[in-house]
């Protein structure tokens, strides 16, 4: 066994160098992350680019379901919202379908 003695600075600059390699690997590993599967009610007018009573208006239908959080928001999913405007694509291009 090798006993090394080391300044601080020298303990420290090691453990940079060694942390920075151990992140690097870890970001080869890890899935990349993905984006949130429900979004808030700006998120999803954002994201499906249609005015808030019109969003309402698809949720009172049934063409699209909210969720109600624990905190009282109303959340909707993203991959739905992804489903209805692909279906509204098909249908012709408009949005309300």
């Amino acid at each position: 066994m090798k006993i090394v003695t080391l300044t601080l600075d020298q303990f420290q600059e090691e453990l940079d160098v060694r942390f920075s390699q151990m992140l690097q690997a870890l970001r080869h590993t890890l899935p990349p992350t993905t984006e949130a599967e429900y979004l808030t009610t700006k998120q999803a007018l954002d994201f499906i680019h249609l005015s808030k009573p019109t969003l309402n208006k698809l949720r009172r239908e049934g063409r699209i379901t909210a969720y109600n959080s624990s905190d009282k928001r109303v959340l909707y999913k993203r991959s739905q919202l992804a489903a209805y405007l692909e279906a509204a694509q098909q249908k012709g291009g408009k949005a309300i379908c």
